[in-house]
């Protein structure tokens, strides 16, 4: 899978599972002490919920930026961060602005015009910064400008409790340990990625996420060549694993449910600890999203 196809739909999942979580999967009130704004093409839009997480890929350090209110919100990701300076969209970053929820129609992305600043960062305290770019509808060649846009997110850690919830939907062993998590699925067409599906599922600080990219429905897609499968302990910048081989079976989709099974080894994504999990027995039965 290409990196940059990787990247736009690291974004997208981003911004897609952000505007359902406070709805279905465990949201904390500690996140509304973040906001993110921007205006789209002059009118302002607030997101009073925002978050911001970094992540060891291989040599370089990832960092997410997520802001939203209701369906609508941004989406930045910077794949090489080092801290305070400016960040170019075309030098390999993405942002997106999701106008109501309907990823097909309603996203704008940016891959070649725009910047990124982190004006302060302060690690597990605060990150403060700017940022504007031109996004793309994901399915026609209308344009949204995203300017004066800025944000001030909190950094400090949430400990978020575990749960063994009757909500469970995706079950999985990890290391030989069985763990229920809470997900749903999404379903999107878009021409910059093509056909894709995104599964999040969540138990406290723990994450599981499967994507696949030239999504058709029942059958079985490889990992990492058709797509990602990755396993989060915590959200630490080292507590991520990412699949190097697996595979994800989809069995049903039907009347709005995606049911299937999933196994996949990943070593961490931080290239200089040399450890890995190995993922087994993994069954999902979860809601399905069209966009």
């Amino acid at each position: 899978m290409k990196v940059f196809h990787k990247f736009c739909l690291l974004a997208l999942t981003c911004i897609l599972f952000s505007t359902s979580c406070k709805k279905s999967i465990d949201y904390h009130p500690e996140w509304d002490t973040s906001s993110m704004s921007g205006k789209i093409d002059g009118v302002l839009l607030n997101c009073p919920i925002a978050s911001a997480q970094t992540y060891n890929l291989g040599a370089n350090t990832t960092l997410q930026i997520i802001g939203n209110k209701g369906q609508s919100g941004f989406s930045l990701v910077i794949n090489d961060f080092k801290g305070v300076g400016t960040y170019k969209i075309a030098d390999g970053n993405a942002a997106v602005y999701l106008l109501a929820g309907l990823p097909q129609t309603d996203s704008y992305m940016a891959t070649t015009i725009g910047t990124i600043t982190i004006t302060s960062y302060a690690e597990q305290k605060m990150i403060t910064g700017t940022f504007e770019f031109k996004g793309q509808n994901l399915a026609g060649t209308e344009t949204k400008t995203i300017t004066e846009g800025q944000f001030k997110i909190s950094l400090v850690p949430v400990k978020l409790p575990e749960t063994n919830s009757s909500t469970n939907n995706l079950n999985v062993k990890v290391d030989g340990v069985a763990i229920g998590f809470t997900g749903e699925a999404i379903s999107v067409n878009v021409p910059i990625i093509g056909n894709s599906l995104s599964i999040l599922a969540v138990n406290g600080e723990k994450r599981i996420v499967l994507g696949i990219l030239g999504y058709k429905g029942v059958g079985t897609y490889v990992l990492p060549v058709d797509g990602i499968g990755a396993y989060m302990k915590d959200q630490t910048p080292s507590g991520s694993f990412s699949s190097e081989n697996g595979t994800v079976k989809i069995t049903s989709e039907t009347n709005g449910r995606l049911k299937g099974t999933f196994e996949f080894k990943a070593p961490n994504e931080d290239s200089t600890i040399k450890t890995a999990v190995t993922v087994t027995e993994g069954t999902f039965d979860l809601p399905l999203r069209k966009g």
